[in-house]
């Protein structure tokens, strides 16, 4: 079974390093088209990326079309709740974007920092916020940045198949990596504490 895997892995690489370009915007379109259907797997997708493309252009892939395919899906569901649920959809929406307006930015920030919770409930939550597609893009961004960054170089560091068996989670999720992360979460909180 194991060899079966690594020959499709090795026939994939191959197909890749023949065909970059093509390879690259395909995996680019199916990135997004994932990312906007909010699907369950973004993780395996993020690692393949930073596998099949390696590092730097894993991390592209991975931060562009999740922060587009989350965008599309939020423009989206807002006009589906605006159209199905407007009574409710604006007495919340006007609710939740007074809570959080003074710190929005850092609030999406966090969402999406969060891991764990899934994307399309994080997509549906900041749905219902009254937010500029600017700033939800931005904060997408940045606030995926850390984990894009984690997977793509997971994704890259597992790519050499003949270690692919020597491979722990020690290797992958060093203490820098968990450091820098928490850093990351405390400034923003620590920012947002400070604007109240």
């Amino acid at each position: 079974m194991n060899d079966f895997i690594f020959n499709i892995i090795i026939n994939i690489n191959n197909f890749i390093y023949v065909n970059y370009y093509y390879s690259f915007f395909i995996y680019f379109f199916i990135a997004i088209i994932f990312f906007t259907l909010s699907l369950p797997g973004g993780l395996i997708i993020s690692l393949a990326s930073g596998f099949f493309f390696g590092f730097l252009t894993g991390f592209f892939i991975n931060i562009i079309s999740a922060s587009i395919g989350s965008l599309i899906f939020i423009i989206f569901s807002k006009t589906i709740f605006k159209k199905i649920f407007n009574k409710y959809y604006l007495k919340y929406s006007e609710k939740l974007s007074k809570y959080i307006q003074k710190s929005s930015f850092e609030y999406l920030i966090l969402i999406r920092l969060m891991f764990g919770s899934p994307l399309v409930f994080q997509n549906i939550c900041i749905s219902m916020l009254n937010i500029s597609k600017i700033k939800i893009f931005t904060s997408s961004l940045i606030g995926f940045a850390p984990l894009m960054l984690l997977f793509s170089y997971s994704g890259s560091y597992v790519s050499n198949v003949l270690t692919l068996k020597e491979i722990t989670l020690i290797d992958i999720f060093s203490w820098e990596v968990i450091i820098i992360l928490l850093i990351i979460i405390c400034f923003t909180i620590l920012r947002i504490a400070l604007k109240k």
